[in-house]
């Protein structure tokens, strides 16, 4: 990192909403995108046995080492994504846990290190690379063809100009590479002109759109859905937060498939032949923040929780298309980080 990237204090979204629905927490629980370790610090306190978390980004593993010492037998820190949860806990003996909670999204120390090209706020490399491996913003936006581009836009960040940013861009850098951040928040905004009325910059829905597309953060995030049910023991609970409408649409269709007793036989079929339901709702409709968080977190405004509760001891297979997952060209796979 560089000295002059500069860390917000972290304020765990939605934390105490969390602990109000479930104030006394047991056994093994997994938390699934450590980032700050605001809900593994939450979740110790709270009473759980254990508490296993992971992360792809290798920034974040130095800050869990001192989760470790402080609960040098409570707490343990592993490297991977969490859609592969129950592979990464199988290697420590541990066939089922009493919990999950997922955070979705980016993390604050990632918006505000300008190193890691997440944010168009302050300049750094056009990156946005999760786990630093691998294919870069900056590889899809100097090297995909401009129909690739507008589909990412459109699809993942639901921009209606995508098709004239797409085109802006490749014109662009046939004179010279987009290689930062700077760079290309301002041809955004120079093709979309700036509305003092609009509450958020011309390029965020761009940048999301990019970055949930390097990291396959969607088809990841379905995965990680089906693997913490089948790990989840019976009563168990998954807990999940996000912040961009594709993500919640995609939670909101996974819980409800599956927490419904008289589903249609189309509905049992998407959901592998189940006939009762597999989760109970903890929560009917998804805690947002209140004015005095918003006030305090600003990007907590977006934020969603759903959390259920194991009901039935089965596994489960969506189809992804049932769950509003957007149908993207395979030729993205190329401009996709490990």
């Amino acid at each position: 990192m560089k000295k002059a990237d500069k860390v917000s204090d972290h304020i765990p979204v939605l934390l105490s909403d969390f602990s109000s629905l479930l104030p006394e927490v047991s056994g093994v629980w997994i938390d699934g995108t450590f980032g700050y370790g605001g809900y593994s610090r939450g979740l110790l306190n709270s009473g759980a046995r254990k508490v296993i978390a992971i992360d792809m980004d290798p920034d974040v593993l130095s800050r869990a080492k001192d989760f470790e010492k402080k609960w040098p037998k409570k707490f343990k820190i592993l490297a991977g994504n969490f859609c592969y949860m129950n592979e990464l806990v199988a290697n420590l003996g541990l066939k089922s846990v009493s919990g999950v909670i997922l955070d979705v999204g980016i993390s604050s120390m990632q918006v505000d290190y300008p190193s890691r090209g997440f944010s168009f706020k302050h300049d750094g490399p056009l990156d946005m690379r999760m786990s630093k491996k691998g294919a870069s913003a900056k590889d899809l936006i100097n090297k995909a063809k401009e129909s690739l581009i507008s589909e990412v836009l459109l699809k993942y960040g639901e921009e209606r100009y995508a098709k004239v940013i797409a085109k802006r861009i490749v014109e662009v850098r046939k004179e010279c590479p987009i290689d930062s951040t700077h760079k290309l928040a301002s041809l955004i905004e120079q093709v979309l002109g700036t509305n003092q009325q609009h509450k958020i910059h011309p390029a965020t829905r761009s940048f999301q759109a990019i970055r949930m597309a390097i990291n396959n953060e969607l088809p990841n995030l379905i995965r990680g859905l089906a693997a913490a049910t089948e790990l989840l023991e019976m009563g168990g609970v998954l807990a999940v937060i996000t912040f961009h409408s594709l993500e919640d649409r995609i939670v909101k269709r996974f819980f409800n498939l599956q927490t419904k007793s008289n589903n249609t036989l189309d509905e049992i079929k998407r959901i592998g032949g189940n006939s009762e339901p597999i989760f109970k709702k903890v929560n009917k409709r998804p805690v947002t923040p209140n004015l005095q968080e918003i006030s305090k977190n600003p990007r907590a405004r977006s934020a969603k929780l759903r959390i259920v509760r194991k009901m039935q001891n089965q596994c489960i297979d969506p189809e992804p298309s049932s769950l509003g997952l957007p149908n993207i060209s395979a030729s993205l796979r190329e401009f996709q980080c490990e």
